[in-house]
């Protein structure tokens, strides 16, 4: 019986043996399978999942900034940078621009079961009060163009005065990294549609760095465009939405070469546009360091259209356009200065003072049939500073709009504009913003004559 038990006790110890053994190659095989995924994944899809697994088990916050850990120690102070100073974000970031770092920028958003993608809901409630010093024909925005010039007013050229809430946006933006690159679908509207409808302003999808949709332009500069109480914008800023087909290869870090096939919807006085092309962009951006950055644009395009008698001509047009961002840290390290400037032939409708009152690209002779265009000079500068009290700050801009009109046109032709700008923002949390702006404008017509108009706006804005 002794011998029994002995044996039983034997060949028990021998199991216990074998199965600590079994555990230790299983430990062994899964550390190798581990290391052999990670050989087997490329390194930009590694990375990709790593920071979707970060954004996935996030807690939800606003949209525009994540917090992404176990991304190295320079990622994490600078996450923790952006944490800190959210408002300085919410000042300077142009959240649907789509040659932003598209899951850096990604926050709170949530993760869709079964996938790797995410989802994030965004975009503000704003409401306007604005009261109007003098005649202007929209009573909700500062459209310098359209301010009434010489003693032919009219009874809707009167001083108005409203308080709207149509500037308030929605937006839906899912991305997902792949095996083959990032995926990102955005779509995003406002209420600025007639008696507040509803309005489309941005829809695109974009695999890696090729972009398909509508969105800004190429020829336009997002990441220069000064931070405004008013809902029209600066005269002389490039601003158009429309739907293109855009490639942004980037060559190391401090480049990124950007091209894009773009929608042409000549806008022509005393006819209508027909182009058979799509308008070509070409773009460089340069960004050696984080406090500059400079974008050089060229534009070019085939005016062709149908007048008012069937006539069908065409030219081509083209422009180029200058842009950038300065950080200037003499008073305050936020302190920032942005600047644009463009020029050329059939941009019109680029050009966001002339897009508003329409038909700036050429116009036909009514008394020839020839097609002549628009030469149209644009720019601004933008001054912005942090008062260092909390996220207190300020915007002093200044833009300028110059056309030179074929010599058939009459007096009361636009000749030049000119807008300046300044306000005082705060924000008691990064989700609200307060604020009061001040805007003068000027037009002055071929024949000399001028009309001026003053109007101030207050804005309260609540982002989610």
């Amino acid at each position: 019986m002794k011998t029994v038990i002995s044996l039983l006790q034997q060949q028990q110890k021998e199991l216990a043996e074998q199965r600590q053994l079994l555990e230790s190659q299983s430990r062994q095989i899964a550390t190798l399978s581990a290391e052999l995924d990670k050989l087997r994944t490329p390194p930009e899809v590694s990375k990709d999942k790593e920071i979707t697994e970060t954004l996935v088990s996030g807690s939800k916050g606003s949209t525009g900034n994540i917090a992404l850990s176990e991304m190295g120690a320079e990622t994490t102070q600078s996450t923790t940078r952006i944490q800190e100073n959210e408002a300085v974000e919410v000042a300077q970031a142009q959240f649907d621009d789509p040659s932003r770092d598209s899951l850096r920028d990604f926050v709170g958003a949530w993760p869709l079961p079964g996938t790797n993608a995410a989802l994030a809901i965004g975009g503000f409630v704003k409401t306007d009060a604005i009261y109007n010093f003098d005649a202007l024909q929209s009573r909700d925005r500062f459209i310098v163009g359209s301010i009434p010039v010489g003693i032919q007013a009219t009874s809707g050229d009167e001083a108005q005065s409203s308080i709207t809430a149509n500037q308030s946006r929605l937006n839906v933006d899912l991305r997902e990294p792949t095996e083959y690159g990032l995926m990102r679908a955005f779509i995003e509207g406002d209420f600025a549609g007639d008696d507040d409808a509803f309005r489309l302003r941005h829809a695109f999808g974009q695999w890696r760095r090729m972009l398909a949709g509508k969105t800004w332009t190429t020829f336009m500069d997002p990441d220069a465009s000064p931070e405004e109480i008013d809902f029209e914008g600066l005269n002389g800023r490039i601003n158009v939405r429309q739907s293109q087909v855009r490639f942004m290869p980037r060559i190391g870090s401090a480049y990124e070469l950007q091209f894009a096939l773009e929608d042409p919807n000549p806008e022509l006085q005393n006819g209508s546009g027909i182009s058979q092309f799509p308008d070509i962009v070409l773009a460089a951006r340069f960004q050696p360091r984080q406090r500059l950055h400079v974008k050089f644009a060229i534009l070019l395009r085939q005016i062709r259209g149908k007048s008012t008698d069937r006539q069908v001509k065409e030219k081509f047009g083209g422009g180029a356009s200058l842009s950038g961002r300065f950080i200037i840290p003499i008073f305050d390290p936020r302190d920032n200065l942005l600047f644009q400037l463009s020029a050329g032939n059939g941009i019109g409708r680029y050009v966001n003072d002339l897009s508003s009152i329409g038909n700036y690209d050429g116009i036909f002779d009514p008394s020839t049939g020839q097609l002549g265009l628009f030469d149209i000079a644009a720019g601004y500068t933008s001054l912005q500073h942090w008062w260092g009290v909390g996220e207190l700050r300020s915007n002093f801009t200044f833009g300028i709009v110059e056309v030179i009109s074929p010599d058939f046109l009459v007096d009361d032709a636009y000749k030049r504009t000119l807008r300046f700008s300044s306000n005082l923002i705060w924000s008691p949390i990064p989700r609200i913003d307060l604020g009061a702006e001040y805007l003068w404008g000027r037009r002055e017509n071929v024949g000399g004559d001028s009309g001026d108009a003053t109007q101030l706006q207050v804005a309260v804005k609540y982002r989610f």
